[in-house]
């Protein structure tokens, strides 16, 4: 085994910096998929053998990296030499792997980790049973990460289908609404008035989604702000800018202005570097951050990204 293997063997590109977190991801992916448990290929086995080896040597690389930047001495445990000697068995590794994306892909996330545990854990047969008692909202999620995973966790396209329609048949008699508030309502923290089947709802604009009760029924009212081309809003609510300036011109000017809707604002070009592209993060001045737990909060304030192109 040697560097260049390892790195082809996990998938990873050999060019770039690897990172402890890059590797784990990258070793739990490839072992869920070519465990000898599950994967019927005839050289699983082999092939397992090889990923664990490939792991273990990147990861020894790694951790006398680490100890050469940081003076330690050789003899100094860290966990990374303890995670090296992690059990290969396909449970242990589920979990960790189960408990590292719902970690990253969701909020509250302790529910989804013992569902998704779950799931994966037990036939086919037995995860649909379980599927059906789900709260539909937390089953919409379970759905996307299965369908994002669905190689690693070995899940068939038959059994992802039955969760579609499982899901299917429990929001038939929901309603999907679609707002468009301007960057102009984000900015104010506009709230919406929205009236169905006699029942009012106040609806703040800065959320993407929001879900609300209607006599057993859900609606789910989903915000698309009107944007121009050159801007985004992220999952964070961070807006990113696109703006490309001549050179020439920026540099005789004291103040450089753009808008967001009315919003007037400006950076001085010696916050710039003379580079073709490059970043300017205005930090707290964008629109209201999504609380989840207090939907109307609109104490803290999202930022905004400039991505800015000189000519």
């Amino acid at each position: 085994m040697n560097y260049k293997i390892a790195c082809e063997t996990l998938g990873i590109n050999g060019d770039i910096t690897i990172t402890e977190e890059v590797l784990k991801k990258q070793y739990r992916i490839n072992a869920l998929r070519n465990h000898p448990d599950k994967s019927s290929a005839p050289d699983a086995t082999n092939r397992f053998q090889q990923i664990n080896a490939a792991y273990q040597y990147l990861l020894k690389d790694l951790h006398f990296m680490s100890m050469d930047e940081n003076n330690t001495d050789d003899d100094t445990e860290t966990e990374d030499t303890e995670d090296i000697n992690v059990t290969n068995s396909y449970a242990s590794i589920l979990m960790s792997f189960v408990k590292n994306i719902v970690k990253n892909d969701v909020p509250n996330n302790k529910i989804y980790h013992i569902i998704l545990q779950k799931i994966s854990n037990t036939c086919e047969k037995k995860a649909l049973e379980m599927v059906e008692k789900i709260d539909k909202n937390v089953l919409i999620k379970v759905y996307e990460i299965i369908q994002n995973y669905r190689e690693t966790l070995h899940f068939s396209t038959d059994f992802i289908n039955k969760i579609k329609e499982v899901i299917n048949k429990k929001i038939e008699n929901d309603e999907c609404i679609i707002l468009n508030p301007t960057l102009d309502d984000l900015f104010e923290n506009n709230l919406y008035k929205l009236c169905v089947n006699g029942f009012t709802y106040i609806v703040p604009l800065w959320h993407d989604e929001l879900v609300y009760d209607n006599s057993g029924n859900d609606i789910y009212v989903k915000c698309f702000p009107l944007l121009t081309e050159n801007i985004t809003i992220d999952n964070k609510n961070n807006i990113h800018v696109n703006l490309t300036y001549d050179i020439k011109e920026i540099l005789q000017k004291e103040y450089i202005t753009f808008y967001l809707g009315k919003k007037e604002f400006e950076i001085e070009p010696k916050e710039l570097t003379v580079e073709k592209t490059q970043t300017v993060t205005l930090k707290g001045e964008g629109i209201s951050k999504i609380n989840t737990i207090d939907i109307y909060d609109v104490s803290k304030k999202s930022n905004i990204v400039l991505h800015i192109t000189l000519e």
